[in-house]
C-alpha cells in the first residue's frame, strides 16, 4: 500500500473522483461473471462497488461477511449503483466470516430466532433493522447530552 492513499468511507466516494482510496468493511454482496468480480462493500457509512479482475482476487476465496480492506482507485461510472465504483488495485481479508452463519447481515431478520440474533450480536447489527435502532438511540443520547 502506497502513504499517499486516504482512507475513504463508502459515502465519501462519489466526492473522490480520480483518488486513490483505502476502504474497510464487510463484503455483502459478491458477483463473479466470468472475467470480473464485483464485491458490494459495507462500512458504516454506506455501500460501494468494488470491482477487479476475477483473477486478482481468487487466491482470497472471498465470501460474504468477510471483513476486507481494499485499496483501488475511484472512477465514475453511471452505470454502478452510486455513480462510481472502485477499480480494486489489492485486496487483503482482515477477518474471515464463520463458516454457517445463521443469517446474512443483508438478510431479512423478522423469521431469526432472538436467541440467534444475540449470539451472533456483532452480525446481527451490521443488519439496518437492528443497527438502526442503536444508532438512533445514539443520536438521541448526544443530543440530551448537549442541552
Amino acid at each position: 500500500m502506497e502513504p499517499a492513499v486516504k482512507r475513504a468511507f463508502a459515502q465519501s466516494i462519489p466526492n473522490l473522483s480520480e483518488e486513490s482510496v483505502l476502504l474497510r468493511g464487510w463484503v455483502q454482496r459478491l458477483r463473479v461473471l466470468g472475467k470480473t468480480t464485483f464485491v458490494i462493500l459495507k462500512d458504516c457509512s454506506g455501500h460501494v462497488q468494488c470491482v477487479a479482475p476475477s483473477e486478482l482476487l481468487r487466491d482470497l476465496r472471498l465470501k460474504c461477511e468477510d471483513t476486507v480492506e481494499i485499496c483501488g482507485r475511484v472512477r465514475m461510472d453511471r452505470r454502478a449503483p452510486t455513480g462510481c465504483e472502485i477499480e480494486i488495485v489489492s485486496a487483503r481479508v482482515l477477518s474471515r466470516a464463520g463458516k454457517n452463519l445463521p443469517f446474512l447481515s443483508s438478510s431479512d431478520i423478522q423469521s431469526v430466532a432472538l436467541e440467534s440474533l444475540v449470539q451472533y450480536r456483532p452480525l446481527a447489527l451490521r443488519n439496518p433493522a437492528v443497527g438502526n435502532i442503536f444508532r438512533l438511540q445514539g443520536a438521541l443520547l448526544m443530543r440530551s447530552g448537549s442541552s
